[in-house]
Order: structure tokens, then C-alpha cells, then sequence
């Protein structure tokens, strides 16, 4: 059974002939009479009784209308939700971000545009975020880590150089700089493996020759600042990452001229999808 004939059988059914049919349809009428001989040849049925003044159901018939109503009524649903989608008054965007300061200006401009449009914003360092754009679980990036360009789409948004946070009660808060050779000689808190802080650090160092030492490691960036903020140590963050907190001192490290970029990425092969193009677009 083709859509073609199941249309055809539903409008003549609904419009009670076979001329009416054709008129709504678009169609002539010999092509909708076609479709419905042909449908009813194929499964030795008759749909219709045909009479001057229009054509009724026969029992089949009026079963199979039934059932085509259901199908025809799915149809006109999903046609609606999917131009919801494209006018992004319905769906959902989901964004992993290693830091929410990133993203937030850009969120806001875009829900001002697109108030009814779902958004979930989620964590993670750009090694996990990457992954979970590659796994579909998430629709856009923001990280420090830029990919190769073949698999992705990606769109610089800041860059910023790199700082030290220490407890501001501690005798280095006296300080407003600190040079890479006495920072590598003082306890370091790292971030975990595949945080882009961490590896600028471990290239700094290696470059230089240096081995860390002291160092301890705490997963994410808000308990990094934690630790620093309870003594534990100094952590490097990018000066577009700090957030006020009365507790931390922050040292410049003006021998360091690396900077820290953030970048909004998405797959490639993901971005026709009107959501992410519309996005990428916020201004």
C-alpha cells in the first residue's frame, strides 16, 4: 500500500466523492479514482460503493477510515511540532560548558529572542565535553580546548591570560605577582586529566624543564578554588574564570603569556540543525 492511495482513499472518504477529493487534493479527478482502484485491487477489497450522487463506505471501508484518521491525525501532529521546531517555539538546546561565566551572556541574548525554547546547561572539562558532543548528548560546547576543524565548527569567544588564586590569609596574598619559576616551587592544586588549566601548566613546566612537585589534584574547577581557598595550595585559573570570593587573593604571573581561550563548538555535521545554527548565531 502506497501514502499515495491511503491519501487519496481518506480524502475521497472525507469529502464524499471522488471530484471533491481530487479538488482538495490537488489532483485530477481520474488520478484519485486511480489510486483507490488500484488500492483496492491489490488487497481485493471494495472501499466505496460508487453512485451518481457521491461514493460511501462499504463496512472495509468505513474500518479503514478509521484507521487512516489516526495515521492522518500523527501526521498533521508531527508536521506542527516539527514547525514549532524550526520557528524554536518548542525543543530543546543542551549546552556543556567547563565554565557557565562562558556561556551565560550568549544564553541570555538568545533566550530573549527564543523565551520558549527548553535549555539545559551542564558541566564538565573539555575532554568530557568533547566526548558528549561526539555521543550526541549534548548539542554545543564551550571549552578551552579547540578541535581540528574537519569533524567541527568552532567559534572563539574570549581569551584570557592565566592567574594564581591563594588564601588571602596566607603570607604569598601580600604579593601581586608571582613568576612561573617560584609558582612551579610552591604547592600547586592541579584540576584533573583532560582540563585545559592543567595542561597549559604541565606544558609551561615541561618547556621550561621544571617537574612539579608539591602539587595535589581535585577534580573540577569550584573545588579547586575551594581547596585554595582553605590553604591548601595555589590554583591556576584563567582571569575570565574568577568570581568574587573575600577569601582568595589573586597573583599575576607576568612571565606566563599563555592564554586561556574559550571556544563554542559543535560537530559539523550537526550544524544545519536550525537549534545549534541559530545559536551560534546569538549576537
Amino acid at each position: 500500500m502506497r501514502h499515495a492511495q491511503l491519501k487519496a482513499f481518506h480524502a475521497v472518504a472525507v469529502h464524499g466523492g471522488f471530484s471533491r477529493a481530487a479538488e482538495a487534493l490537488g489532483l485530477t479527478q481520474p488520478a484519485v479514482s486511480d489510486h483507490v482502484r488500484k488500492l483496492e485491487e491489490t488487497y481485493g477489497v471494495q472501499l466505496f460503493t460508487r453512485a451518481p450522487a457521491g461514493a460511501a463506505l462499504t463496512g472495509m471501508g468505513r474500518k479503514l477510515f478509521a484507521i487512516a484518521e489516526r495515521q492522518f491525525e500523527a501526521e498533521t501532529e508531527a508536521m506542527e511540532l516539527l514547525s514549532r521546531g524550526r520557528t524554536l517555539e518548542e525543543g530543546q538546546l543542551t549546552i556543556g560548558a567547563d565554565a557557565a561565566s562562558h556561556i551565560l551572556p550568549e544564553l541570555a541574548r538568545f533566550r530573549l529572542k527564543h523565551p520558549k525554547l527548553a535549555v539545559r546547561l551542564v558541566t564538565g572539562n573539555s575532554a568530557q565535553l568533547l566526548k558528549r558532543l561526539e555521543d550526541f548528548s549534548i548539542d554545543i560546547a564551550v571549552t578551552a580546548e579547540r578541535p581540528p576543524e574537519p569533524s567541527f565548527l568552532s567559534r572563539r569567544l574570549r581569551s584570557d591570560r592565566l592567574v594564581a588564586v591563594v588564601q588571602r590569609s596566607s603570607r604569598l596574598s601580600r604579593l601581586t605577582e608571582v613568576a612561573f619559576t617560584e609558582l612551579v616551587r610552591l604547592p600547586l592544586i592541579l584540576r584533573e586529566e583532560g582540563s585545559m588549566t592543567r595542561k597549559l601548566l604541565l606544558a609551561e613546566a615541561a618547556r621550561r624543564g621544571i617537574t612539579l612537585s608539591a602539587t595535589i589534584e581535585i577534580e573540577s574547577r569550584e573545588a579547586a578554588r575551594e581547596a585554595a581557598a582553605q590553604g591548601l595550595g595555589l590554583a591556576i585559573m584563567s582571569e575570565g574564570e574568577l568570581v568574587p570570593d573575600g577569601r582568595l587573593a589573586v597573583l599575576h604571573i607576568p612571565d606566563w603569556e599563555t592564554e586561556m581561550e574559550e571556544w563554542m563548538i559543535c560537530l559539523r555535521s550537526r550544524s544545519a540543525l536550525h537549534v545549534i545554527r541559530s545559536f551560534f548565531g546569538s549576537e
